[in-house]
C-alpha cells in the first residue's frame, strides 16, 4: 500500500553540476548554440538599424521626413491645374471612338464633354465621380466613390 509518510522520509538528492548539464542539453539540437548566437546577431543589428532611423514607421502610411522631396512636390502641383469634381451622368455613343459624355457639376450645369489625353474609355463609367478640367471640362481623371467621413 501507498504511504505518504514514508515519502518524505526518503532522502532528497541534490543535482550536482553534470546533473544540471546534463538536463540542459538533453533537449537541446546540435545547432542550438549557433541559432542562439545568430539570433543574437539579428536583434543587435535590427536595435542598431532602429537608433539610425531614429523614427518609427508611422500609421499614415507617409513616408520618413529624410526621404520627402518638397520642391519637386511644389513644382508638380504648380504644373498641374486644378479639377473640378463632377459626376457623368450618361454616356452618349459607348464603345464609339466619337463617344461624349454627359456630366453634371453641382450648381453650374450639365455639359456634353469628351476625355482628356491621359483618360480610357474604359476608365469612365455612368454614375461614377469625375475630375474635370475648369476651362473646356474635358474628363481628366476618373475619381474613387465619394466616401463620407
Amino acid at each position: 500500500e501507498y504511504d505518504p509518510d514514508e515519502e518524505d522520509k526518503a532522502p532528497v538528492r541534490t543535482l550536482d553540476e553534470g546533473d544540471i548539464a546534463l538536463l540542459q542539453t538533453y533537449g537541446a539540437g546540435p545547432y542550438k548554440a549557433a541559432i542562439k548566437r545568430i539570433e543574437n546577431d539579428i536583434k543587435e543589428a535590427h536595435n542598431s538599424v532602429k537608433e539610425l532611423v531614429g523614427i518609427r514607421e508611422s500609421d499614415t502610411g507617409l513616408s520618413l521626413p529624410s526621404q520627402w522631396d518638397l520642391v519637386a512636390d511644389k513644382q508638380m502641383l504648380q504644373e498641374e491645374q486644378p479639377l473640378q469634381v463632377a459626376r457623368c451622368t450618361k454616356i452618349i455613343n459607348a464603345g464609339q471612338e466619337d463617344a461624349h459624355y454627359l456630366i453634371n457639376i453641382r450648381q453650374v450645369a450639365k455639359f456634353v464633354v469628351a476625355l482628356g489625353e491621359k483618360v480610357a474609355p474604359t476608365d469612365v463609367e455612368e454614375g461614377m465621380r469625375v475630375g474635370v478640367d475648369r476651362a473646356k471640362y474635358f474628363i481628366q481623371l476618373p475619381l474613387p466613390p465619394k466616401i463620407d467621413p
